[in-house]
């Protein structure tokens, strides 16, 4: 070869060299970007091609009440699926389950059908019924265990406990409230499938562990909310109530025992119901709450000392001018002290009380109270209610405040302002979870009992709580609230509820109520019974108080409560003087006491302030 041949020739083996250098280098490094980089992804598609990831239902914990009765639980039950390219003869196989699952076969057949590798057929199944599907053997039909809520106790205490989905996600209640301290952690099933796209079960994946979600231990008592909705369902059923509520609390602690809604609904089975049925009314809805208002009133006037419980107030003999309307009393008084306006439930009283307070400083103790803001429960959907502010109040509108008219509350709202009275004027936030625990029983989180505000001094409250007791001695509006053995203290209401159609207050339908507590001078529980349009009585003396007797009278020995004698009943010391002055009672409430606001015409006096405070409540009808 001549020198440029050989020249030439080493040129061209070191470019076949070198190309075949970059193709080996090209190769390996594509080869260590699948392995390395891209493997995660590559592993993914190629599941995809022969598994398919079934999602099924996490194990929620469990709720208990305060002393570890079961009151909402999750079950494993079996859940029936098909792989229907494993179905030789699907109208068969649907023949055969439809008289097992006690489905539609035509429904089972479009399902077997169907050009999927995983159906679900029935879900959480009965036992009978899994064991049947299980004994036939149909192949490409599986089982699989899935959680079920279920609540042993059926409706006791619903309102409060909620009810879950499909999917065991929260709806209502403690379920949607505590949703991320229950819900467990969510488990998957796997089918696969062989190269010739045949599907089977992984009978390995099937016993993945659970990841249970915390359990809950409640306030309430069990037995205090049998008591609570046995004595509403009563009392509701006796006087024909379109729905009632209870609400039982701890005064010092604010933790509930009792929240007690008629009618009830079963959670098992939930989606039979109408939603208003299911809506918890204590906090979701709002009401006037009449007579009993008047107690807040007296209170801020004998805090900010523009009363005292001996000031005489002169009741105009059943007649007030007011403006252009007329306030009337339906038993005409002459001379009152403050308290007997409470006990006697004054409606005149309790307007010239509210003269001696300025509109501004009476709102700013309602809202003290609690009224016209969230209570800070920890159960979902509360409202605030509704308080107009007093810049916009006319003179009447100010006169139909004082006696509980014109403004909206809730029923837990009006009970928490009872309880800060019994607590020497401390008013305590409500709450219904004590403790939340995780599945190997480590506390996760504990309730404190947490005050809000004091809202009155502990000498104002004391002279309230001896009003509130007068009213339940002789000659009150709410004898039948007493417990024998356990003396009581409260306030009986009946508000005329706002028609929607006129937008004026009706004069046939009330909204009846006695809220208090027991043992009066060492209380133990505060109390609301409300009762929505009863007939053919309706005044709260009648059928609230001895529903809030019935309770106070089972529960407080249960408490470990010792019973004891009725102290007497202190009056104000110049009462005597001026007992002539004041018409005798019949014993007991009666149509003569009725405590029902009342004004001339009182439909187009009280509607502006009246119909804006009712705004939003068309949700529920009973409450309308």
């Amino acid at each position: 070869m001549t020198p440029s041949q050989v020249k030439w020739t080493r040129l061209r083996l070191k470019l076949v060299f070198s190309v075949f250098l970059l193709c080996w280098g090209v190769l390996v490094w594509r080869v260590s970007n699948l392995q390395i980089h891209e493997r995660e992804r590559l592993v993914r598609m190629a599941a995809g091609e022969y598994q398919q990831r079934i999602e099924l239902r996490p194990m929620r914990g469990d709720i208990f009440d305060r002393y570890g009765e079961k009151l909402a639980v999750t079950l494993r039950l079996d859940s029936i699926f098909a792989e229907p390219p494993r179905i030789e003869d699907a109208p068969a196989v649907a023949g055969r389950l439809a008289g097992i699952l006690k489905m539609d076969r035509r429904d089972l057949l479009a399902r077997l059908t169907k050009k999927s590798c995983f159906v679900w057929l029935k879900r959480q199944v009965d036992p009978e019924q899994a064991e049947a599907v299980r004994a036939a053997g149909l192949s490409g039909v599986g089982l699989v265990k899935e959680g079920r809520r279920f609540y042993p106790n059926l409706t006791l205490a619903a309102h409060v406990l909620g009810f879950v989905g499909i999917d065991t996600q929260g709806l209502a209640g403690i379920e949607v409230a505590y949703e991320n301290k229950l819900r467990g952690r969510t488990r998957y099933q796997f089918v696969e499938r062989d190269a010739l796209g045949r599907t089977f079960q992984d009978r390995l994946a099937q016993d993945f562990p659970d990841t249970k979600g915390a359990s809950l231990t409640l306030t309430l008592d069990r037995r205090v909310q049998y008591i609570a909705e046995t004595s509403l369902d009563g009392a509701v059923e006796r006087y024909q109530a379109r729905a009632g509520m209870a609400v039982v609390v701890r005064p010092r602690t604010g933790e509930v025992l009792a929240l007690a809604v008629s009618p009830k609904f079963n959670p098992n089975d939930f989606a039979r119901y109408p939603a208003f049925l299911r809506r918890n009314v204590s906090l979701t809805e709002t009401f006037d709450p009449g007579s009993t208002f008047k107690v807040f009133l007296v209170a801020a006037a004998i805090e900010e000392g523009v009363v005292t419980p001996r000031d005489e107030i002169d009741c105009e003999n059943g007649a007030y001018t007011v403006g252009a309307r007329v306030v009337h009393d339906v038993h005409p008084h002459g001379l009152l002290t403050v308290a007997d306006v409470v006990k006697y439930s004054s409606n005149i009283g309790a307007v010239k009380i509210g003269h001696r307070l300025s509109p501004v400083c009476f709102f700013e103790y309602m809202n003290r109270f609690g009224f016209g803001e969230k209570s800070g429960i920890d159960l979902p959907g509360e409202t605030a209610g509704l308080i107009r502010p007093p810049a916009l109040w006319r003179e009447i509108d100010a006169a139909n405040v004082a006696f509980g008219q014109g403004l909206t509350v809730t029923g837990l709202q009006l009970v928490m302002a009872m309880a800060a009275l019994a607590n020497d004027g401390v008013l305590m936030r409500p709450y219904v979870v004590s403790r939340v625990q995780s599945p190997e029983g480590r506390l996760l989180h504990e309730t404190r009992p947490q005050a809000v505000r004091r809202v009155v001094s502990p000498e104002t409250a004391a002279k309230l709580r001896l009003m509130l007791r007068a009213v339940v001695a002789e000659g009150g509006t709410g004898t039948q609230a007493e417990a024998e053995g356990y003396p009581a203290a409260g306030k009986t209401g009946t508000a005329q509820k706002l028609d929607p159609a006129t937008r004026h207050y009706s004069g046939t339908k009330f909204f009846s109520s006695f809220v208090g507590f027991l043992p009066y001078d060492r209380p133990e529980l505060a109390i609301l019974v409300a009762l929505d349009e009863p007939r053919p009585q309706h005044y709260g003396g009648v059928v609230a108080a001895p529903v809030f007797k019935e309770i106070g009278q089972k529960v407080l020995p249960l408490l470990n409560v010792t019973p004891a004698p009725a102290p007497p009943v202190l009056c104000p010391p110049n009462e005597a003087t001026h007992a002539a002055r004041v018409p005798a009672h019949p014993q007991g409430p009666g149509p003569r006491q009725k405590e029902t606001s009342s004004l001339d015409k009182p439909g187009r006096s009280g509607a502006p302030l009246a119909a804006l405070g009712h705004a939003g409540r068309g949700a529920d009808p009973r409450w309308q």
